[in-house]
């Protein structure tokens, strides 16, 4: 079974490599050679990063302690999804991703919004802590149900390319929490990761439970790089 798991971890290292090598392909000035580095490069890397989480939005999943203690934190394990799409982003998974608000904000000021190359994604702890963390409630193509007032209703359709995220806290609603009630459907293309694993200490840590295709596809990921003394230390 371990050997098993190993050599599919392999494989999904080798499938990174293979799409970062065919992206810089893509590209109308790189040549072999790049796209060769870029795809050793990405096959180097691991598919993990780590990331923290503050706030009581998505309790009590993630960070539960921050509902008494505001200054609690929480350090998370996140595969990354350089190239996320419906076929690696799935309805239950808790996914890391840029806030549409903060890009547009970017954008506004001539900051470039993407997340480039899995290297890029890799390398840059800073495009992990400015994230937001909330769970996929629907992918492109399913209905939602939307209420004005106390009788009026109506439903929408998520649109293509993109997904409806929620806070887990029942407890908190918009102006209160921030998610696709406040700023829509969220592109795919902001996507950073989906979270594994959380710690709250050396005793206090576990798997976070996402989509059955999600815990399936990291299951390889977690047993070949989670390092508990790692993420549990300070």
């Amino acid at each position: 079974m371990a050997r098993a798991t190993n050599l599919r971890y392999v494989s999904l290292k080798l499938s990174q490599a293979a799409q970062e090598a065919a992206a810089a392909l893509s590209s109308a000035t790189a040549s072999l050679p790049e796209a060769v580095h870029r795809g050793l490069e990405a096959f180097r890397l691991p598919l993990t990063s780590v990331m923290l989480i503050t706030g009581a939005a998505m309790a009590p999943t993630l960070n539960p302690k921050a509902a008494s203690q505001p200054e609690a934190v929480e350090r998370l394990l996140v595969r990354l999804l350089p190239r996320p799409s419906s076929k690696t982003v799935h309805t239950g998974d808790v996914v890391a991703f840029r806030s549409p608000l903060t890009v547009a904000a970017a954008a506004g000021a001539g900051a470039g919004g993407g997340l480039g190359s899995f290297a890029a994604a890799a390398l840059d702890p800073e495009l992990l802590q400015n994230t937001m963390i909330r769970r996929v409630a629907a992918m492109p193509g399913d209905e939602l149900v939307a209420f004005e007032g106390e009788e009026h209703e109506e439903t929408f359709v998520v649109p293509q390319g993109h997904c409806w995220v929620l806070a887990d806290n029942e407890q908190l609603d918009p102006p209160h929490v921030i998610d696709s009630r406040s700023f829509g459907p969220l592109p795919l293309s902001n996507v950073v990761g989906r979270i594994l694993y959380a710690a709250r200490s050396e005793t206090d840590h576990g798997p976070v439970e996402n989509s059955t295709e999600g815990m399936e596809a990291d299951a390889p990921v977690i047993e070949a790089e989670l390092d508990l003394e790692a993420l549990c230390g300070e």
